[in-house]
């Protein structure tokens, strides 16, 4: 789903509240992109200072014109395991396949994912919202250097390709712009594909036996939050590639929220004849940016979910409302938060708590400050955390 539309999302909850907009379209994209949100934020607010213009990725990169139908057979060239590290510096590194493991599994998911050339077409479907899909590709390109891809087939289309560490965002209306980063931002948590099991300690991770997926058959494992504070999810992992075939996002009532199908999948090398032929030299460059400042800040959250830390903490400007905020980003290695505190005096909407799919924005204000969690974690969850927020006088004691 591209930025725009999540913040679309948004903006339909909340109706009326056009200024408190302005600041959760800078905390939704920060809550996205984690390390990299403030370029993020910054370069589409240079967006907005710049006349319109239909944004155009590199030369062989549109989307079709239609999209897969839901139920087509998955196709795929199978092509050899990668078992070897190669040039390049993403190739990972071999490890020993235990198939009784569901840390194994999710081991060869984020080395096949890195080892492998494919092109992917998924679906993410949910309760009250337009089925969305989208392409992802992976390869090489003629040097040997690594090159993602992820493209929305429906609309006008939105794109992200990465390569040579650096993230280029296309979307129409919009000059594109690039930003710090190794891997695509889309619907499918970048910890299950990018990082492994870094998220073990707020997780338990569980092989549940065999089943068929699209014809194909798969390992299914859960994701179970230990302390019942965050959703669970269900994943279905191919026998014959690794790769990801499916994955159910639930709720704390064990509803499901949010599914994610693969409709078509192709290991092949011709992926990297199809990068061979981007212009990659044409990919915008990442512009220097200031840094916010690194500082110790004067309240802390006396509660977070089992396996939940701090990642890093500043204050910053919102350039689109002049505000200055003071920030907190916190990870349990699976999703990410983000934490906002204005003075009491500045706050720009009442109380809220509200849910938009499985992203929570709880806003609250006590007289001295006013507290923001954005995240994609249960409201009462991010309810807990901002009513957990305390002013300290020695912020290192």
């Amino acid at each position: 789903m591209s930025l725009l539309d999540r913040q679309n999302r948004f903006k339909r909850a909340y109706g009326a509240l056009a200024g408190f907009f302005m600041l959760l379209s800078f905390m939704f994209l920060t809550s996205m992109f984690g390390a990299n949100s403030l370029a993020v934020a910054q370069a589409s607010n240079d967006m907005q200072a710049q006349p319109p213009e239909q944004a155009s990725a590199p030369d062989q990169t549109q989307v079709p014109e239609q999209t897969p139908d839901q139920t087509q057979v998955l196709e795929q060239a199978q092509a050899p395991e990668q078992t070897q590290a190669g040039q390049d510096a993403d190739t990972p590194i071999s490890f020993v396949f235990d198939p009784l493991s569901a840390e194994s599994w999710m081991k060869r998911l984020t080395h096949q994912v890195k080892s492998l050339s494919f092109e992917i077409v998924y679906v993410v479907s949910a309760n009250k919202r337009e089925t969305l899909p989208y392409m992802w590709r992976r390869g090489k390109m003629p040097d040997n250097s690594s090159i993602e891809q992820l493209s929305l087939l429906n609309g006008p289309g939105f794109e992200q390709v990465v390569h040579q560490g650096k993230v280029s965002i296309f979307e129409p209306g919009f000059p594109p712009y690039s930003v710090q980063g190794t891997s695509v931002q889309g619907p499918i948590p970048q910890a299950f594909v990018y990082e492994g099991q870094s998220f073990a300690e707020a997780y338990d991770v569980l092989l549940m036996g065999r089943n068929r997926v699209a014809g194909r058959m798969a390992q299914q494992i859960r994701v179970i939050s230990k302390d019942k504070t965050r959703y669970g999810y269900h994943l279905w992992l191919d026998e014959q590639t690794g790769l990801l075939l499916k994955v159910d996002m639930y709720d704390l009532d064990n509803s499901l929220l949010e599914q994610i199908q693969v409709t078509q999948l192709t290991v092949s090398e011709n992926v990297n004849q199809i990068f061979a032929q981007f212009s990659v030299d044409q990919l915008p460059q990442v512009k220097a940016r200031t840094t916010a400042s690194e500082r110790d800040l004067m309240w802390r959250a006396s509660y977070l979910p089992q396996g939940m830390r701090v990642l890093k903490q500043d204050v910053h400007r919102i350039e689109r409302t002049g505000q200055i905020t003071e920030y907190m980003l916190l990870s349990d290695g699976l999703i990410d938060v983000s934490v906002y505190v204005l003075p009491a005096n500045a706050a720009i909407t009442e109380d809220i708590s509200v849910a938009s799919g499985s992203h929570a924005v709880v806003s609250k204000t006590d007289g001295r400050i006013q507290v923001t969690v954005v995240g994609e974690i249960p409201v009462p969850t991010a309810d807990k955390i901002a009513n957990s927020i305390v002013i300290v006088d020695d912020p290192n004691g």
